[in-house]
C-alpha cells in the first residue's frame, strides 16, 4: 500500500496550525501575566511588544489595566487565528484529497482576508494600546504611538496575493464544472 505523503504532510500542518493558534493566544496572555518570564524567552507579539518599546512596567500596572491590555492585544490575534483556522481546514481538505474545489478556494481566500484584517487591526489598535499602557503616567509622559512597518507591507502583499489566487481557483473550478457538463 502506497502512502500519500501530501495527505500526511497536510494532516501534520493541520495539527501544527492548531498548535500555533493555541500557542500564540496563550503566549500573549502569559506575556501580560508573567512578563519577566515570558518576555525573556518568547517576547511579545506586535501589540504586546509595545510594552517594552514604551518602557512600561507591567508588574506595576493595576490588574484592570493589564486585563485591558490582554483584551486589546488579543483582538488582532483572534482575527489572525480565524484565518489560521481556515488554513487548518484547507490542510484537512487537502489531506482528504480535495485539492481542486470551490470550498478549498474559499478557504484560501479567508486566509488572505484574515491576514489583511489582522494588519489593519494592528494599525488601528497601536495608538489605542499606547494610550492604554501610558494613560496612568504623569502629564508629559503619556504617549500616542502610530506605527507602520515594512512587515505590514509584506503581509498585505501576501494577503492580496492569496485572495487573487483564491479567486482564480474559484473561477477555474467554475470553468471545470461547466466543461464537465459539456462532455
Amino acid at each position: 500500500m502506497k502512502t500519500d505523503h501530501l495527505a500526511d504532510r497536510s494532516r501534520t500542518l493541520a495539527t501544527a496550525t492548531l498548535a500555533l493558534v493555541a500557542g500564540m493566544l496563550l503566549a500573549n496572555i502569559a506575556y501580560w501575566i508573567f512578563p519577566d518570564v515570558i518576555g525573556t524567552y518568547v517576547g511579545g507579539f506586535s501589540l504586546s511588544a509595545m510594552s517594552k518599546t514604551l518602557n512600561a512596567d507591567i508588574l506595576q500596572m493595576p490588574w484592570w489595566q493589564v486585563a485591558g491590555a490582554i483584551v486589546l492585544s488579543s483582538i488582532p490575534l483572534l482575527i489572525l487565528a480565524k484565518g489560521l483556522l481556515a488554513l487548518r481546514s484547507l490542510f484537512l481538505a487537502y489531506s482528504n484529497g480535495e485539492y481542486f474545489s470551490a470550498e478549498s478556494a474559499e478557504l484560501l481566500g479567508k486566509v488572505g482576508k484574515s491576514v489583511s484584517l489582522w494588519v489593519l487591526a494592528c494599525l488601528l489598535l497601536t495608538p489605542v494600546m499606547s494610550v492604554w499602557i501610558t494613560f496612568l503616567r504623569p502629564d508629559g509622559e503619556r504617549l500616542l504611538t502610530i506605527s507602520f512597518e515594512p512587515s505590514h507591507l509584506v503581509a498585505l502583499f501576501l494577503s492580496a496575493s492569496l485572495m487573487i489566487i483564491a479567486r482564480s481557483l474559484c473561477n477555474a473550478c467554475s470553468l471545470a464544472r461547466e466543461n464537465q457538463q459539456f462532455v
